[in-house]
């Protein structure tokens, strides 16, 4: 496959944007690595930005792959366009490869203009489909696509398969790097975001879409606009495919219709002849006449239904992929979270402190708060663009349905998200704190044993953090320090994860 794909491009000008950020760069080395050398690369950095940047977005390379890359990329048989010649010729392009947030940036105008105008606009997705020679379990959705993706993956790889993952975050290797190792034997899972759905020309073997809540409505102007991008990995399956659904999510079953592959429903409130579901309080898998019940929903580590969701649909995503029930039933069994994800962090003075800085939207929020049964102490807000307190209405539903302590706001959408508690009737709980280290200590204060205080922020961090990765370290930090003078105070009572 990869010979079939460099044959296309070989001797073709070939125009890549944004070289210092993961996918172009990644392009550009795999254009290179396979003597592709008809490249002009483009980057609004500087040139003396240009290395500054790479690192900062190429956190997983250790320090001296970093300067080999760099070295590779600016010293390499590449036409270099940076910020003063920012997308020079860029209409004279015959291929053009973009990073999936290319249309956000109004500097890209000239990129959408060259597309309109009939020039292919490719990306390192649709290069991933093009190269790899082993089938692709691709996952997609709100909330919840890369805990499945995570889940799939240690299923498949316990089960003995050579397994990969690749996904949309910057801390993931992506699967251009390591295409010499993968045969077709193996499997690729894959989490595969909105803006790299738009205009994707392929879709996986497995497709699955854990389910659909209004998110980035900036960039598709409405949530119909933001759905039928998600359906877009459906779109080009064949009949021997799969599609696996959220039979309980009816946004997501809606698109059930348009499948071309098999539909393969997961559902945690019905029962379903094939597919996943509960039976008898049991994490259940129906294939082929086969019935295989792998655990009880109860063993499940991280609260919550949307975990059980997730269960669901890894469960079956991975039997459908050929993972045996034993390895299915053992990784579920075994799981603990992810770092961002509902992590439990530590228990200080008998409250118990979780992580969840990438619940980004009020859906995936409203999911966390339903998690917990004890007394609640949420952290919450952030940067919503265009946010309205009418957004933030599944947090406060939530919350009206559970004992709430209290409800500590950060960031720039605090007052929209007061005025919406405040409609429920919980105004009394809220406190504005302003920033992530006085609502800590704000939590610490009101919180009392027995009681959980999760940051659930319901919002992207961007106002106050670089990304949610480092709101939730710092949260970490801050919940560090308390159980030290914890410990301190009370003889080791603090207890650390």
């Amino acid at each position: 496959m990869i010979a079939e794909a460099i044959a296309r491009l070989r001797d073709r000008r070939i125009h890549v944007v944004g070289l210092s950020g993961t996918e172009g760069a990644a392009v550009a080395q795999f254009l290179l690595e396979y003597g592709v050398t008809s490249i002009t690369a483009h980057d609004l950095q500087t040139a003396e930005g240009f290395p500054a940047a790479f690192r900062r977005y190429h956190g997983w390379m250790d320090p001296a792959a970093q300067e080999a890359a760099i070295r590779r990329l600016l010293g390499g048989p590449i036409q270099l366009r940076f910020r003063d010649r920012y997308l020079e010729d860029i209409a004279r392009a015959e291929v053009i490869y973009a990073g999936q947030a290319w249309f956000r940036h109004p500097e890209n105008a000239p990129v959408a203009r060259a597309r309109d105008a009939g020039t292919p606009l490719s990306s390192m997705t649709e290069l991933f489909f093009e190269t790899v020679p082993c089938p692709i379990l691709g996952v997609t959705g709100t909330n919840g696509k890369f805990t499945v993706v995570q889940l799939a993956a240690e299923m498949l790889a316990e089960s003995g398969r050579r397994t990969f993952v690749s996904g949309n975050d910057r801390t993931h290797v992506p699967i251009l790097y390591r295409l010499r190792d993968v045969s077709r034997d193996a499997i690729l899972v894959l989490e595969i975001s909105n803006r790299q759905l738009v205009g994707l020309r392929y879709s996986p073997q497995i497709a699955v879409i854990t389910n659909l809540a209004p998110h980035h409505l900036d960039d598709h102007g409405s949530f119909e606009g933001y759905v039928r991008v998600k359906s877009g990995i459906l779109a080009h399956q064949g009949t021997s495919d799969r599609a696996i659904l959220n039979a309980d999510d009816p946004p997501t079953w809606g698109l059930a219709a348009m499948a071309r592959g098999a539909v393969v429903p997961f559902s945690r409130l019905r029962d379903v002849d094939e597919g996943a579901c509960i039976v008898a309080g049991r994490i259940t898998v129906r294939l082929g006449g086969r019935e295989d019940r792998l655990c009880d929903v109860s063993e499940l580590a991280v609260p919550g239904t949307h975990m059980v969701e997730n269960a669901l649909a890894a469960a079956l995503a991975a039997r459908c992929a050929g993972a045996s029930p034993e390895a299915v039933a053992s990784v579920l069994r075994a799981f603990r979270g992810l770092p961002y994800r509902m992590r439990f962090v530590a228990e200080v003075s008998g409250v118990r402190f979780y992580e969840d800085s990438l619940a980004t939207n009020p859906a995936a929020a409203a999911a966390a708060i339903r998690a917990f049964d004890r007394p609640l102490v949420l952290i919450a807000g952030g940067q919503r663009p265009g946010g309205t307190a009418d957004d933030f209405r599944p947090m406060a539903r939530a919350l009206a349905d559970r004992p709430v302590r209290a409800v500590l706001l950060i960031g720039a959408m605090a007052p929209q998200l007061e005025a919406a508690v405040a409609a429920v009737g919980l105004g009394s709980q809220v406190a504005q704190c302003g920033a992530l280290a006085a609502a800590v200590q704000r939590a610490c204060e009101v919180a009392r044993p027995g009681d959980v205080v999760t940051l659930s922020p319901g919002c992207e961090s961007f106002d106050q953090f670089r990304d949610y990765r480092e709101r939730g370290d710092r949260y970490r930090d801050l919940v560090a320090a308390l159980a030290e003078r914890a410990a301190g105070a009370a003889g080791g009572s603090g207890r650390w994860t």
